[in-house]
């Protein structure tokens, strides 16, 4: 049954385990002339300028946006079709008048087709990580030094959590197929299915994988020179990682619902050079303008009940956590669908 399955899709299965294999390939590549002419990349900083550093950034960024699109691609085109052309075509009643029961039919595709563009995809993972990731004394080749892995789009194209959502739109894929009977159907709710899942993951799922860190900004000015006396950008978090949430909050750290510029004034000019007047006597004008509205700033944010601001966030060091558990709950769901996909199995009728 397994020469069969492979004479069957042997096309199937290259196209899904080389697509990835030669994109790292590419990558690899890419990444190889990048350090041969030195240069920082940033994901989508200078996309589609013509200068060199910026084409080899482009190509990058396009590799990475085709990572996180090829499970939606491959759940598509070999999900579906893996069971759809049979059923359309009629040709699966051939399998299920012979010997071979229904579970192993339908296993055996499952094994014998998905289970080497899966693990094609975790070598694609490990080297688009390895592009961004590996090569600077930063830890960050392609993007800001403190630009957080956790966050999307990276996560979903590094480790092992692109071949967890590939082996989910696998599933729901061939899922679709069994269920609708009908390709152009199942290609649609496949997209739109596996899409969803993919957002869903970062927007709604990701942040409970564990408790966030919390990171206290003074309302006055600390020893760091961090403060939101000064309107200083809250989202200024010193250090590589993903924010999840920020607010003001009480003594208790209880969270209080103000608007970052609550206690702005308008009435505050920013004071222009006089004529007559000297740089350092411009400085200390400053400098006397910025204490007063900060002061003010202040007492307007402890009036309302603020005490500090915080922010909630998780550390890069989380990675490999957050990656195993993204990567195991979509083969939990692939595993759930692929079981709801044998009653339908069981239903097919030669």
């Amino acid at each position: 049954m397994i020469w069969v399955t492979w004479r069957q899709f042997r096309g199937t299965i290259l196209l899904g385990v080389l697509t990835p294999l030669l994109l790292a390939a590419a990558i690899a590549a890419v990444t190889f002339l990048a350090d041969r002419i030195g240069s920082n990349y940033v994901l989508f900083r200078c996309f589609g300028l013509s200068t060199t550093t910026c084409l080899t950034e482009s190509s990058l960024t396009l590799a990475s946006v085709a990572t996180i699109a090829l499970p939606v691609v491959l759940g598509v085109f070999v999900g579906v079709t893996v069971f759809s052309r049979d059923i359309e075509r009629r040709t699966h009643v051939l399998g299920l008048t012979q010997a071979v029961g229904r579970m192993r039919w339908y296993w055996t595709r499952v094994l014998v087709v998905f289970t080497p563009i899966v693990l094609a995809m975790v070598v694609l993972g490990y080297v688009v990580l390895w592009s961004r990731f590996g090569t600077s004394p930063f830890g960050s080749s392609f993007v800001d030094a403190f630009y957080s892995r956790l966050e999307f789009p990276t996560f979903g194209t590094i480790g092992v959590v692109p071949a967890g959502y590939t082996a989910l739109g696998l599933a729901i894929g061939s899922t679709a197929a069994l269920l609708l009977r009908n390709t152009i159907g199942a290609m649609v709710v496949t997209m739109v299915a596996t899409v969803a899942v993919i957002v869903a993951f970062p927007s709604l799922v990701r942040e409970h994988y564990a408790t966030p860190e919390v990171d206290r900004l003074a309302l006055e000015m600390s020893e760091s020179g961090r403060s939101v006396a000064y309107e200083v950008a809250p989202s200024d978090v010193q250090r590589a990682s993903w924010m999840v949430d920020s607010y003001y909050a009480d003594v208790a750290g209880r969270r209080i619902d103000l608007p970052y510029d609550a206690c702005s004034s308008e009435d505050d000019i920013w004071p222009d050079p006089r004529e007559d007047e000297t740089t350092a006597d411009y400085n200390d004008r400053v400098d006397a303008f910025l204490t007063a509205r900060s002061e003010a700033r202040v007492a307007c944010l402890t009036e309302l009940g603020a005490d500090h601001y915080e922010h909630l966030l998780f550390e890069d060091r989380m990675l490999w956590r957050f990656q195993f558990t993204e990567a195991a709950l979509c083969l939990l769901l692939s595993f759930a669908l692929a079981g709801g996909s044998t009653l339908a199995v069981r239903r097919l009728r030669p």
